[in-house]
């Protein structure tokens, strides 16, 4: 199974665990690490599928996916529904 997933980014993301919500980052490509309550550190997953709307961060996005795409094909998805716009042969 495989998406066409479109990337416009020249530059790459960076996650600074120096830097606190609420902080001014040095970049626009510059992100504050995420943390809990306690302000701890928390576990960062990075979207591999394409289809998080919070790019590069996992949203679950991938739940649109996991279960119904077939192996041998390639998919492309609706960036704003999640659908299925297009589905073709590897």
């Amino acid at each position: 199974m495989a998406r066409d997933v479109r990337f416009e980014s020249t530059t790459p993301i960076k996650f600074d665990p120096n830097l606190k919500p609420g902080d001014v980052p040095p970049a626009p490509n510059v992100f504050p690490w995420p943390r809990d309550a306690q302000g701890n550190l928390k576990v960062l997953s990075i979207c591999a599928c394409g289809l998080s709307a919070k790019f590069p961060i996992c949203d679950g996005g991938h739940k649109a996916c996991r279960d119904t795409e077939e192996p041998g094909h390639v998919y492309r998805y609706d960036p704003i529904t999640k659908a299925v716009i297009d589905k073709r042969a590897e």
